[in-house]
């Protein structure tokens, strides 16, 4: 493992439904992957356990130290770690601020070379929406912690097992009616989960690739619904004030 250590990645929410993809990605980009979870066995569970290209740790972003030990000489990092539920002391502030700011001191600290934080689509630190405002905080504290860190910004992600197609297909299927705010017309861009991942190894190597796909509400649904026995039939609603 000392040889390659120029090539090592620490990719932190490596077993997420992002954070796997990514994985896989640099694998096949010929990096050694140290992937740091709180649930080492996950990755295991994932990946196997036989790869020599892959390493799972034991690592919480909430803990110095051990983001630290996961760092110890790695070529890059991912930060992968997301959070779209408070559930307890785990809140938008301390996962999207607090721990984004310690993994890219951390990072910076230990001479990485080359940083990937994953935020979101339209963060904005005057947000009235709690989320998109720590989302933008903690790109704030990246920069100021790591300067050259790479953002990615991507918006509702799809792919399998995820919970936004997934999600409108059972509620196509299952509901005689379907809600379609602004008479459907209002613009989408969905990203594919593995054009995300893609893109953020890309980062790593220091290439960017740029792919946007808008449509409205109504042009999902429809190519949602193509296979379907009955046709997809919209109609204005007024819904009372």
């Amino acid at each position: 493992m000392a040889a390659m250590n120029h090539r090592v990645v620490t990719v932190f929410g490596g077993t997420g439904f992002l954070g796997r993809r990514v994985v896989r990605h640099l694998r096949d980009g010929e990096f050694f992957v140290r992937i740091a979870s709180r649930h080492p066995e996950r990755a295991k569970k994932l990946f196997g356990s036989d790869d020599p290209q892959l390493q799972s740790v034991e690592a919480n972003i909430h803990d110095e130290r051990a983001i630290a030990d996961a760092l110890a000489g790695a070529y890059g990092v991912v930060n992968a770690v997301s959070l779209y539920i408070e559930q307890g002391q785990e809140t938008f502030h301390s996962v999207h601020v607090e721990s984004a700011r310690r993994v890219a001191a951390q990072a910076h600290r230990a001479g990485v070379e080359r940083l990937a934080h994953v935020s979101g689509i339209g963060t904005d630190v005057a947000s009235p929406s709690l989320y998109i405002r720590k989302r933008g905080e903690g790109e704030l504290v990246v920069r100021a912690a790591f300067a050259d860190a790479t953002i990615i910004r991507p918006a509702v992600m799809f792919g399998p097992d995820d919970a936004f197609l997934t999600t409108i297909l059972k509620l196509l299927r299952r509901l005689p009616i379907y809600p379609m705010f602004g008479r459907g017309l209002t613009r989408l861009q969905p990203a594919y989960v593995g054009d995300v991942a893609e893109a953020t190894a890309r980062a790593l190597q220091g290439t960017e690739t740029h792919a946007i796909t808008r449509m409205s509400a109504a042009l999902l649904a429809s190519t949602l619904t193509r296979n379907f026995s009955e046709p997809l039939r919209t109609k204005p609603v007024l819904s009372p004030n």
